[in-house]
């Protein structure tokens, strides 16, 4: 079990680090990655999502590593404060995409016209809620409990991939790849460190990879279509 409780965390590290580097002209300077200010009008939706984002990513780590040292009780403890965080990134994501496109000028990003993307962003918070509502009702089966949380915080991960130099030099700004390639390559490189390190196939870390991977991908086809964008329009007028 050792080399799978390192994992574990490691990936949580690997998350913390790919965050501060992605955010990190809003985590030091409270601005857009351009340099730009947050509009007046979602200022406070942007601070409540992000630190609730960021305190997800710290408390990952925290809780991978209190079991790679077998502090299981403040493990239990502190897992419950997953419901309220989780809670908080389910609830202001959706409003925060809504919000960001409703007072920005129209432009593309990745390709997608930003009133497009909008269904990619709202996809990664159902994939987020989904994998944080499986781990956590199987929170005393392991084996389930913890790839799951780890494809919760992928998910969520392209926040910062996307905001990357060093992605953007790799996988290019102007098609889907820049945005899908990062999120892909970190997941890969995980699945295959985890079986390099307890030599067995995981049915549920693979599995769950795969789920958000293809559903992401069937989100960036669908966001191009007349349907979403009847959809989109509709929801951006509330």
């Amino acid at each position: 079990m050792k080399p799978e409780r390192y994992f574990y965390t490691f990936a949580g590290a690997l998350f913390l680090l790919l965050t501060f580097i992605g955010f990190r002209h809003y985590i030091l300077g409270g601005r857009h990655t351009d340099g730009s200010p947050f509009h007046p009008a979602i200022l406070t939706l942007v601070v409540l999502h992000s630190s609730a984002v960021f305190a997800w990513f710290v408390l990952f780590f925290v809780q991978s590593l209190l079991i790679s040292t077998q502090n299981r009780r403040l493990h239990m403890k502190l897992g419950w404060s997953v419901l309220v965080i989780g809670a908080a990134i389910a609830l202001t994501g959706p409003v925060v995409a809504i919000r960001s496109i409703q007072v920005s000028p129209p432009f593309t990003l990745f390709g997608w016209p930003y009133s497009r993307f909008l269904l990619i962003m709202l996809t990664e918070i159902v994939l987020f809620t989904t994998f944080v509502t499986i781990g956590v009702l199987n929170r005393k089966r392991p084996g389930i409990h913890r790839p799951m949380m780890l494809m919760a915080s992928l998910a969520l991960l392209s926040g910062a991939t996307s905001r990357t130099p060093f992605f953007h030099a790799v996988f290019g700004v102007s098609t889907a790849l820049g945005f899908f390639g990062p999120v892909i390559l970190v997941g890969a490189l995980l699945v295959l460190t985890r079986l390099a390190l307890t030599r067995r196939f995981d049915r549920w870390f693979v599995g769950g990879y795969a789920a958000c991977m293809i559903v992401l991908f069937a989100a960036g086809r669908l966001a191009l279509t007349d349907t979403w964008g009847v959809w989109a329009a509709a929801l951006l007028k509330f």
